[in-house]
């Protein structure tokens, strides 16, 4: 079962957010100092918390941005690009504006802000009605839209959206989550693709009107989908998709992608980054589903392939002695297999992660587990857990369920017995994330590691069953370690010994083009449970960035420590930063500054402004 939903109610914009206006609470007086942090716009008298701005804060956290939720009265009193050089309008809690905010809106823009506009913010006036004839955020957009009068229930449209590759790449979707649209133009067009799957479908408003601004992603139906223009002094971008509510239906990915962008590339503020010493990677999780998969890992592991220069892999394992159904005897039957016990014991002392693949039997987990049966199959996880620590010796503190048959009872037995990441088939083409799942997030300590697919397909075996050209696969590979190594970030690819045999060339392809990157410094091989334990880390990371004048004044600080924690500064904005306090290293590639903790539980630093 695949956990991702594409699809909006049309009329959604009217009837699910106008839930908006709850509960008052008071939040604090804002100082009129200049911070380094984003503004998200909420209502007055909005109830927090609410998943739909939680989601909007735990993106910012993970894209290692600061965030603060500020009130239309908070807004209005005075906020100023001097104070808070980025807002974003969210979707689906603020679809009633007044036109007085909107005019605050123009007046902040015009000044010098930067906006990111979401969707449906301001949709609705203060008494629940469309605008007459468009939004009146259309001024700000750059089109027209929210076209009520005109189209009805068909002002929404629901189809694929597509961009050139370079801006894909620009707004974090890694190679191999777009497809090509249109070869014929040069440079070609891709469209946004998801694993199984091809080009997905996206919920925009239909748009009107000759776009002034740089368009990044358009609807080949619909409009504009995504564009950044000039607004006076200031710049908008406007984002013509439901990015909290994608993210609430596990597709993550633009979010965060968005954040990434208006955060580094427009307001350039500095960020903590998500990776150990701000070093790019992969992690490879190999699954071992059946019996078949144990002499071609035998045979490769005399081939080098997992020597100790390409560690640390996760390794997951279906250990049960069956495959398909109950007494095909095809499974692994790890505790009682000698050539299995030996090859994990062998991966084990070279470093890599040996985790559990689910479900006893790998198929029929995949088939039937299901939100209901609980109760029938849970055994079936403690089993294989079992039986994976039993070979090994260790805690089996990764998942990975079997044909991503992921319930969500699963995942809280898996946290609740000390796993700490799990392989997904929901936000593909995003790094490591809390998962939101049915509009909340699902889970607190555990991390979700989506797929990262190449187009329809991930692994060796759907390359061959589908002719893709073996020039393109080793490609794309290539690519996506050059992605990861560039943004400082990670994405997990997965495959089996059973298809990977087929494709010695290609594996040498990507360890020496792994290798390659590595010497330089820019990439390593991560587990699951490295990242995740990383992450969990991070978490209890406090920060702060104070304008003195013409420089940042930086302070972090940790419980216990702060060890490969690191600062990403755009070099643009900031000059060279110069540790004042604690253990720093500075460093920095081609567009950034990068200032890396090397231990203690406090860091300072300061960098000037350009």
């Amino acid at each position: 079962m695949l956990y991702q939903s594409y699809s909006l109610l049309r009329r959604s914009s009217v009837l699910v957010l106008q839930l908006c206006l709850a509960l008052v609470l008071a939040l604090p007086a804002i100082s009129h100092a200049a911070t380094n942090q984003i503004a998200l716009l909420v209502p007055d008298g909005f109830s927090l918390p609410d998943p739909r701005v939680s989601a909007w804060l735990d993106g910012a956290q993970e894209e290692g941005l600061k965030m603060t939720v500020i009130t239309d009265t908070q807004f209005q009193q005075g906020t100023t690009p001097a104070q808070f050089s980025g807002v974003i309008l969210p979707d689906q809690v603020h679809v009633n504006a007044s036109d007085a905010l909107i005019a605050a809106l123009e007046t902040y823009t015009s000044q010098g802000g930067k906006l990111m506009l979401v969707y449906d913010f301001g949709a609705l006036t203060t008494t629940g009605f469309y605008a007459p004839q468009k939004s009146r955020l259309s001024n700000l957009a750059g089109v027209d839209y929210v076209l009520y009068d005109q189209l009805l229930g068909n002002m929404i449209g629901v189809g694929p959206v597509t961009a050139l590759g370079t801006t894909l790449r620009t707004l974090q979707v890694p190679p191999g989550k777009s497809m090509v649209w249109d070869a014929s133009t040069t440079p070609p067009i891709e469209g946004i693709s998801g694993y199984v799957y091809g080009f997905l479908i996206y919920p925009s408003f239909v748009t009107q009107g000759t776009y002034t601004g740089s368009a990044l992603i358009t609807s080949p139906n619909f409009g504009l989908v995504a564009g950044l223009r000039n607004f006076g002094s200031g710049s908008v971008l406007f984002v013509n998709l439901p990015l909290a509510y994608l993210k609430g239906q596990t597709d993550g990915m633009l979010m965060h992608g968005f954040l990434r962008y208006f955060g580094g590339n427009l307001i350039k503020t500095a960020r903590l980054s998500a990776q150990p010493k701000a070093r790019g990677g992969l992690v490879l999780n190999w699954h071992f589903c059946a019996g078949d998969q144990i002499a071609p890992a035998v045979e490769m592991n005399t081939w080098g392939t997992f020597d100790e220069n390409n560690s640390p892999f996760s390794i997951s394992v279906t250990a049960g002695p069956d495959h398909i159904n109950f007494g095909d005897a095809h499974g692994i039957n790890l505790s009682q297999n000698t050539a299995a016990k030996n090859l994990m014991l062998s991966l084990q002392s070279k470093g890599h992660k040996i985790g559990s693949h689910g479900g006893w039997i790998h198929d029929y987990w995949g088939a039937n587990a299901s939100e209901t049966n609980q109760s029938t199959f849970e055994q079936y996880l403690v089993l294989n857990k079992q039986s994976v620590e039993g070979v090994t010796g260790r805690a089996a503190v990764e998942y990975a369920a079997p044909q991503g048959n992921t319930p969500q009872w699963s995942i809280n037995w898996a946290e609740a017995n000390g796993n700490t990441g799990y392989y997904f088939l929901g936000h593909t083409g995003m790094a490591p994330t809390r998962s939101y799942r049915d509009g909340v997030r699902s889970n607190e300590t555990i991390r979700a590691f989506p797929v990262m697919p190449f187009g329809q397909y991930a692994t060796f075996e759907e390359f061959e069953e589908f002719t893709v050209p073996v020039a393109d696969i080793n490609t794309w590979y290539r690519q996506l370690i050059d992605f990861v190594a560039k943004n400082r970030t990670s994405r997990l690819i997965y495959m089996h010994p059973v298809g990977a045999i087929e494709y010695p060339k290609t594996l040498n392809v990507i360890f020496n083009k792994a290798d390659n990157v590595k010497a330089s410094g820019l990439f390593n091989w991560y587990t699951m449970d490295t990242l995740a334990q990383f992450g969990q880390r991070r978490q209890q990371v406090t920060w702060s960035a104070t304008d003195t004048g013409n420089a940042w004044s930086f302070q972090a600080s940790h419980p216990s420590d702060l060890t490969d924690m690191a600062w990403v500064l755009p070099r643009t904005a900031y000059t060279q930063p110069v540790v004042t306090q604690g253990l720093g290293l500075v460093t920095w590639d081609t567009n950034n500054w990068i200032v890396t903790s090397l231990g203690g539980t406090s860091l300072g630093f300061t960098s000037g402004k350009k």
